[in-house]
């Protein structure tokens, strides 16, 4: 679904804010009360983000970084081993 370009199915929503930090891409998703989010869902959905734009960019799912937060959490995995890590 990410290669054709006319197909209409795909991902649906948006990316709230792209960052380059320490040469990776740093997709983050502001979730208004994120630590009641369900981890599964919010991971599958910036997981498709980082896997759509790595391949329509060509640049390698390894050099992205996913994260979703509020004013008191932050949530961020590496898309490449889905090791969720959790810090203030």
């Amino acid at each position: 679904m990410f290669w054709e370009k006319d197909f209409d199915l795909g991902i649906c929503g948006h990316i709230d804010l792209l960052q380059i930090r320490q040469n990776k891409i740093y997709i983050l998703d502001f979730k208004l009360g994120a630590c009641w989010e369900n981890n599964n869902k919010v991971v599958s959905q910036l997981y498709f983000y980082a896997s759509g734009l790595s391949f329509r960019t060509k640049i390698p799912l390894n050099l992205f970084r996913c994260a979703w937060f509020d004013e008191n959490v932050y949530y961020e995995f590496n898309p490449m081993n889905l090791n969720v890590k959790i810090g203030k």
